[in-house]
This record gives structure tokens, sequence and C-alpha cells, in this order.
């Protein structure tokens, strides 16, 4: 009866052991905040898909404009664009 007895002692000591632990306002300074992603070692990679989208654009609008002077060649709206002469 003695060995239950302690048994259900040291149970209950243990789950209540088990909840306490609550933080004091010194570890709760004291945790480190979340780095930036910036601050990793994946910092030059945040800015990477924007600047991929910006040169795609710049390629797209450059093509769609190319297209746009030959449509207006081909159309006789303006005339081809002469190379400067060569010295």
């Amino acid at each position: 009866m003695r060995g239950i007895f302690a048994i259900g002692v040291v149970t209950a000591a243990l789950l209540l052991a088990g909840c306490g632990g609550s933080d004091t306002a010194d570890k709760k300074e004291k945790k480190e905040e979340t780095m930036k992603v910036e601050d990793t070692a994946f910092g030059p990679l945040v800015g990477t898909p924007k600047k991929v989208q910006d040169r795609t654009d710049a390629a797209a609008d450059q093509y769609r404009q190319s297209l746009n002077e030959r449509l207006e060649e081909d159309e006789g709206g303006a005339k081809k664009k002469e190379d400067p002469p060569e010295d």
C-alpha cells in the first residue's frame, strides 16, 4: 500500500513540476528577436525575383517597341531609320 501511495505522490510531483516553470521578465528580455532575412545567408536572394522581373519587362518592352516600329514601316506610316554616315 505504501508503494502505491509513493508512486502516486511521485507522479503528482512530476506532473506539477512539468506544468510549472513560468518565464521571468529577465528571460523574456534576453530572448533574441528573429533575424531579418537580409541579415542571413539568403539576404542577397531577397531582391533577386524583382530584378529578374525588371529585366524581363525591359526586354519585353524593347521587343514590343521593335515590333511596333516594324509594323509602322510595313504599313508605310514611318520611314526607316537610316544609319548615320560613317566617317
